[in-house]
């Protein structure tokens, strides 16, 4: 039997190795290393079935994430479903894989970090410090290095003709996901300040806003900009599920009617490369409704895309759209040519139900504002980029965690902590897992 602080500490460190692995498996270095990938891959799998493995979890709690978790259910038995039966098990191994992550990270984790407060903070910490970490290498990229000590840095000069700034992604493989990065570590820097008002927060918030500048990733910069607007509503949108879903709607489509009139905002139209509109995404969105109209009901295959936009990849590139080859750059429509219509619902509702269930709040605990703003990042960057719950990409896992701290949070007893910010949180401090982490950071 292991040692309540013993085992506190190991998963501290087992996270904190998920957490690293995943964010080098996004980097520039990695991508051209297939082998390398897999056994960071393989580390990852490792060290999150041991975390799970050493928790003690109560049936109480276990019965309750399970019931918690139905969206994930009923979405994976019809993702699995689709790619065996109907689709010939194609692709089976990535299937069992992204099945597997997701379950790991949007119940079984989070169920981790809602029961323990110290684990959830130090897990909080991690994100901040490597977040403000990943952002240096993105500094140099924006003043004009293409290589740091020797690492190839992911840089896209064009963007400078519009900003004035070299878009850069730093040693990410894509600015987007540098942006989402640097969107989730300055939430949890936020977040960290308001709890303890350390001044370390303060620097990782400051340099993962630079960050999300260089990285000129409209899509996170807009989500953060949606966090804000219901961070500032009165509370009554936040208790009200038909004025807070009403207001996110609005929101999320505000982009497709005000572009000119942002366009005439002096600084705002060049930073945002109004000129270029969405960048092609309306031709490609257009394809790809065009394919999964072709397939409504099962959707062309698991990764379909990826094949689709190479097929079409000369003309896709003549409207602008960059992402040929890859995916559609809208996580919902992709799962569309991928699953079909019903499938893509049930995969929405991975995010509706938690943002439903973070509604009727009757107090403004810092938690509940965390979970609410991060679920806004990532729904909104996810509509102009492919954000899977399930993988092993940082921004991945890391949203899926987040998604499903959400969708478990009124269904799980803290073990001996509350979550209100005016509690005392000597006990916590205490912790071998808090020390270890204040001492590193």
């Amino acid at each position: 039997m292991i040692v309540d602080s013993y085992r506190r500490t190991l998963t501290f460190y087992l996270l904190a190795i998920i957490l690293v692995a995943s964010v080098a498996y996004d980097t520039v270095p990695l991508q051209i290393n297939d082998g390398l990938q897999r056994a960071l891959a393989a580390l990852m799998a490792g060290c999150t079935a041991l975390v799970l493995f050493i928790q003690r979890y109560s049936t109480k709690d276990l019965a309750r994430t399970l019931v918690s978790g139905w969206p994930l259910h009923v979405y994976s038995l019809a993702f699995v479903t689709l790619c065996v039966t109907v689709h010939g098990g194609s692709k089976l191994s990535q299937v069992i894989a992204y099945t597997y992550f997701a379950y790991a990270t949007y119940l079984f984790v989070p169920m981790i970090l809602k029961v323990d407060q110290p684990v959830f903070h130090s897990f909080l910490k991690v994100i901040a410090v490597v977040s403000a970490l990943m952002a240096i290498p993105s500094f140099f990229g924006a003043v004009g290095f293409s290589s740091l000590a020797g690492i190839p840095l992911r840089v896209k000069p064009s963007y400078a003709e519009f900003s004035g700034i070299i878009a850069s992604a730093g040693i990410f493989e894509h600015a987007e996901g540098h942006a989402l990065q640097m969107g989730i570590g300055m939430l949890c820097a936020i977040y960290l300040l308001q709890y303890s008002g350390r001044v370390v927060y303060l620097i990782c918030l400051v340099m993962t806003t630079a960050g999300l500048v260089v990285s000129q990733g409209r899509a996170a910069i807009y989500g953060i900009g949606v966090a804000v607007v219901f961070h500032v509503l009165p509370n009554l949108f936040h208790r009200s599920r038909i004025l807070f879903f009403g207001t996110l709607i609005v929101l999320l489509t505000f982009p497709y009617f005000i572009l000119p009139q942002l366009g005439n905002l002096p600084g705002v139209s060049g930073y945002l490369r109004l000129e270029r509109g969405l960048s092609g995404r309306e031709e490609a969105w257009d394809f790809a409704l065009y394919a999964a109209r072709q397939k409504p009901w099962t959707g062309h295959g698991f990764m379909a895309s990826t094949a689709l936009t190479e097929i079409e990849q000369k003309t896709l590139r003549k409207s602008g759209f960059s992402g040929a080859g890859t995916t559609f750059h809208n996580t919902f429509i992709t799962k569309a040519v991928d699953l079909g219509f019903i499938a893509t619902f049930l995969y929405t509702l991975l995010y509706l139900v938690p943002l439903s269930r973070l509604c009727g709040q009757s107090k403004r605990l810092l938690e509940v504002d965390l979970l609410r703003n991060m679920l806004l990042l990532v729904l909104t960057a996810s509509i102009y980029r492919d954000y899977n719950i399930g993988g092993v990409r940082s921004t991945a896992m890391i949203s899926s965690i987040f998604i499903g701290l959400a969708c478990l949070w009124q269904s799980i007893d803290k073990r001996g902590h509350t979550l209100d910010v005016h509690a005392d949180i000597s006990e916590a401090a205490e912790s071998p897992v808090c020390k270890l982490a204040h001492s590193a950071i």
